[in-house]
């Protein structure tokens, strides 16, 4: 594949990260699937510190640790490794937070890893990790106000 291509096909991902994530956490909050709102400085707080935490666990050492194992095999351009880890993450959500979130957060998961995948670095998953949790925050703050 051409340099441009590429280019063009990791901006296009971004754009569709960035564009996507607003609508998909109204629609999650709205659906009966909002973050508890308590204390906004708080729950910012641990929503960043969790969310990091996880990607550091999930996508840092889970998911290369699964590549090693599994090398790079690939469905399209999702790799096996992203897969498992993706299915291990939604599973440790269902634990806490019931099967269809778990459902939900699955394909959220395989866009972490597939960031994880074509940088080579866990800070861009944990950005849109960040950023999702927050976006999910602010409807879920949002509806409840209402």
């Amino acid at each position: 594949m051409s340099s441009t291509l590429q280019a063009v096909r990791a901006q296009a991902f971004w754009w569709a990260c960035l564009l996507a994530a607003p609508p998909l956490a109204w629609a999650i909050a709205a659906a009966g699937f909002p973050m508890p709102v308590r204390d906004p400085v708080r729950d910012l707080a641990a929503l960043v510190a969790w969310s990091v935490a996880e990607e550091i666990v999930f996508r840092g050492a889970l998911q290369p640790l699964l590549a090693r194992w599994l090398g790079r095999a690939a469905s399209g351009p999702i790799t096996l490794a992203n897969v498992a880890t993706s299915l291990v993450f939604a599973a440790l959500h269902a634990w806490r937070h019931g099967p269809l979130v778990a459902l939900g957060v699955f394909p959220v998961s395989l866009v972490y890893g597939y960031a994880r995948d074509r940088t080579g670095r866990v800070a861009p998953a944990a950005l849109l990790h960040v950023g999702f949790n927050a976006l999910l925050y602010a409807a879920s703050w949002r509806l409840a106000a209402a």
